[in-house]
């Protein structure tokens, strides 16, 4: 997928008898879709409409508090949720969806519209929104394949940014170069065990899409318009070596790295910033970190800013639901990506709306944390809907982890990095 800043979801064009073949290769499973029934009618004649999702812990608690509005104001639809990891969940969504069951509504980052497309797991839309409805999102709020409207998002984002302790660095760096430098100011071995007990950055770097703002501010990325892996090069090698640098030269980021860690240190006030997605800016500031944002600096080796991935986040119709089931379903996918759903959304969540008068309401425009994270959108890359990425992001995360842990080279990560990508394409898509 190319930058195109004005829309973050674009078509992958399905070569041939890719999509069958993929498809074919799941059918295997179908046996094991006891858990998968399928919605319908309760006994009480309501039209029971169940969304599977990915949302996490405070997006989970305002949905929830939205469903119940809805299933206590009408009596004849009633909504269920069901909560699963993002692997999980387009996992068991595509094989309950080719066996004609699962859930009537999806909801997940746009990446996922690739696999789905491909495997013919979701429904065109085109004629059956509201089209008044539909006239008011923003362009990026509407997830595209193969020409056709496939589904609605309710925000746009899901990236990462520079959130910084306020108390700690009055002003954010804007190079990488200033980045160092303050990690140096602001990192102390309290202790004097030879180890830092405070540090200015921290974030769950050894996770490939952690590593992606710092591949492109490199000048590298995942793939050329055609999905294949670009990643054996110097941009790969540059920014890999920048990142252990930044650990073992610099002393700046911990070792420890995962996201718990990551999330704690910074929550409480050992680490001067993070780098971190909205997914967690509402509980930093639960935590009582006066926080803001700001764009992951720039690289002035380069000219290049660190780019991290964006998507839209959004609800797509299972093709197994009926016609004569359509309308709830269509009422239910209006009413969650509705203009009251994300107020709320901005309000407490800190997203970006993808409703244009939200977007250009004292609502967002007054609100500094999500002035920023706009700031941040105007550098960040669409994240591919090509299905391709599955197989990058798995075959990078081997090779990444294994030069973070010393046991290869930058230069070696790169080329594993670029090997395994390819091998996992061929045997999913040509074999």
């Amino acid at each position: 997928m190319t930058a195109d800043r004005g829309r973050p979801i674009a078509a992958f064009s399905v070569v041939g008898g890719r999509r069958s073949a993929v498809k074919n290769s799941l059918l295997f499973v179908l046996a094991a879709l006891f858990w998968t029934a399928g919605c319908g009618a309760a006994d009480d004649g309501v039209t029971v409409v169940q969304v599977w999702h990915q949302k996490d812990a405070a997006e989970r608690a305002l949905l929830q508090d939205w469903v119940e509005q809805f299933n206590a104001g009408q009596d004849s639809i009633r909504i269920e949720t069901l909560y699963k990891e993002t692997e999980e969940l387009r996992n068991h969504y595509v094989f309950a969806a080719i066996g004609g069951r699962g859930p009537d509504l999806i909801y997940g980052p746009a990446d996922n519209v690739g696999t789905l497309g491909l495997t013919e797991t979701i429904r065109p839309l085109d004629g059956l929104v509201d089209e008044q409805f539909v006239a008011g999102f923003s362009e990026d709020g509407l997830l595209m394949w193969d020409g056709h409207l496939v589904g609605v998002a309710d925000q746009v984002g899901n990236h990462l940014t520079f959130v910084y302790n306020r108390a700690l660095i009055p002003e954010p760096p804007q190079t990488l170069g200033e980045l160092i430098e303050l990690g140096q100011e602001l990192a102390r071995d309290d202790d004097g065990d030879g180890r830092p007990d405070h540090y200015a950055l921290t974030w769950n770097y050894t996770e490939p899409f952690f590593f992606i703002p710092f591949l492109t501010s490199f000048g590298g990325w995942v793939m050329d318009d055609d999905g294949n892996p670009t990643l054996d090069n110097t941009a790969t090698v540059r920014a890999i070596q920048f990142v252990l640098d930044l650990r073992d030269r610099y002393g700046i980021i911990p070792r420890e790295n995962d996201y718990e860690t990551v999330k704690m240190l910074f929550s409480e006030g050992d680490a001067a910033a993070v780098i971190d997605g909205p997914w967690s800016w509402a509980g930093y500031g639960d935590a009582g970190i006066d926080y803001q944002l700001a764009p992951i600096p720039m690289n002035e080796e380069t000219g290049l800013w660190a780019q991290p991935m964006m998507a839209a986040k959004g609800y797509a119709i299972n093709p197994a639901v009926s016609d004569a089931r359509l309308p709830a379903v269509l009422t239910v996918l209006e009413y969650l990506t509705g203009p009251r759903i994300q107020r709320a959304m901005a309000e407490r969540l800190a997203a970006i709306p993808v409703i244009d008068s939200l977007r250009a309401s004292s609502l967002v425009e007054d609100n500094p944390i999500l002035q920023q994270s706009l700031a941040q959108i105007e550098h960040a890359r669409p994240m591919p809907t090509a299905p391709q990425m599955r197989q990058i992001w798995d075959a990078m995360r081997g090779p990444y982890q294994l030069v973070m842990n010393g046991n290869i080279t930058a230069e070696e990560a790169a080329q594993q990095m670029q090997e395994a990508a390819e091998k996992r394409i061929a045997d999913t898509f040509l074999n």
